[in-house]
């Protein structure tokens, strides 16, 4: 059931805590979704709900909104990255629709992205404060050291086309990119030059993304970064790849500004 909480004092950072704090103290996952807004009333928080109600989530949400900084907060319990992620895009489009959005909305899941403290989720709040006027994307929050800038990059797709198109402008962007057009090719590829970051499609010949994703976790957990750039739309197959390891999940067709700047705040965010 969710809650309408108006934050009039000012008090979101502390209610965000207390409540993300207790869910990972019970060893639950927490999601946090964020958004600059225009004035939300309770009736428009009402259809809200009723609205990601009908979407194929069905978990269950607090609602809030800071009525200072105009920011909209919504935490999903037992929201894993993949399901908060996922109900971001309905948020995304209810808000949209409504004229109700005013830049970017910031994403994220605890434990998945690290412990929430209190430093965490102000850090959350300001990203949502400062993404008021930017295009209307999602941020992923991810926890990265500050030494793990992205400079190079392996793709990896059957399709020529796509390949090529997202290698040139990748090395315009000044990315040192390798290619591989299948799995088994893009393991090798990938024990020669250990890149940054991959850039896969599922649909891949040989060995499919998901074995891809899972070999590369098995060699470097912690620093080998995947990303999924597919045209397999369904909440079914954006679970299974974070739950294998990916960081992040593009769909077909896809803008390379956007795919450009997934990459770079995967880059910088921590």
């Amino acid at each position: 059931m969710a809650v309408f909480m108006r934050d009039r004092f000012g008090e979101l950072p502390q209610q965000l805590f207390h409540m993300t704090n207790m869910t990972v103290i019970r060893h639950q996952p927490c999601g946090v979704i964020l958004a600059p807004c225009t004035n939300i009333n309770q009736q428009m928080l009402d259809q809200l709900e009723s609205f990601v109600s009908k979407s194929e989530t069905k978990l269950a949400a607090k609602y809030l909104f800071d009525d200072q900084n105009l920011i909209f907060a919504m935490v999903v319990e037992d929201g894993k990255f993949a399901a908060t992620h996922y109900t971001s895009l309905i948020v995304k489009d209810f808000l949209e629709s409504h004229g109700l959005l005013q830049g970017q909305l910031v994403v994220a899941s605890f434990p998945e992205c690290g412990k929430p403290t209190e430093g965490t989720v102000s850090e959350l709040i300001n990203l949502a404060i400062m993404a008021r006027g930017e295009d209307k994307e999602i941020r992923l929050f991810v926890e990265q050291s500050p030494d793990q800038g992205i400079s190079s990059i392996l793709v990896v797709d059957p399709d020529e086309v796509v390949r090529e198109f997202v290698t040139v402008h990748l090395e315009l962007e000044g990315y040192k990119v390798f290619e591989a057009k299948d799995g088994a090719e893009a393991l090798e590829k990938y024990s020669q030059v250990t890149p940054d970051l991959v850039i896969t499609e599922l649909n891949l010949p040989i060995v499919d993304g998901y074995q891809l994703i899972n070999k590369i976790k098995q060699q470097s957990e912690t620093e080998g970064k995947v990303l999924v750039l597919t045209d397999k739309q369904l909440i079914d197959h954006l679970n299974r790849s974070y739950e294998v390891g990916a960081i992040d999940y593009v769909t077909k067709p896809f803008s390379i500004s956007e795919l450009h700047w997934r990459i770079k705040k995967l880059g910088e965010w921590r």
